[in-house]
């Protein structure tokens, strides 16, 4: 039986407390205040994503998926769009002809740097409501949950 199905009662304890639950609860509200601050700019928070990923240097349409955990016709959605506004251009691989590899245009370093400062300033309101020493342990948490296999 699914939560707040038929003999659900007004709150199931265990799912409230659920690893996963909360895991879920907290990443779509997070996600939800950063695609707002966001949006104030035109911006997307997938679209944020991709510029960060592309900040280090070029990466190869396949290296972008690996990063972003994203299906590929999403990622190629995504890059297109990117391209269209003129933040990424493609180039073609330098060792494969084949591929190509997306760089970070001027306008999109300008871009990224806007909308760091906008999720910045969410991240900073955040992490005053639980103060420094959670956001550490936080932080290392979810940087290990994130660093493991499957």
């Amino acid at each position: 039986m699914f939560p707040g199905g038929v003999g659900a009662g007004a709150r199931d304890e265990r799912v409230a407390d659920d690893l996963v639950e909360l895991l879920t609860v907290t990443q779509r509200r997070v996600a939800a205040g950063v695609a707002a601050a966001l949006a104030e700019d035109g911006g997307t928070l997938d679209g944020y994503r991709v510029l960060r990923a592309l900040a280090g240097g070029g990466r190869a349409m396949g290296e972008l998926v690996a990063a972003l955990h994203l299906p590929a016709p999403t990622c190629t959605r995504l890059v297109d769009a990117a391209v269209d506004q003129a933040l990424a251009y493609r180039l073609p691989h330098p060792d494969d002809g084949r591929k190509v590899v997306v760089h970070l245009s001027e306008p999109g370093r300008d871009r990224l740097r806007r909308w760091e400062s906008l999720v910045q300033a969410h991240e900073a309101a955040l992490a005053g409501s639980l103060g420094p020493d959670r956001v550490a342990a936080l932080r290392q948490a979810l940087s290990r949950l994130a660093d493991q296999d499957g």
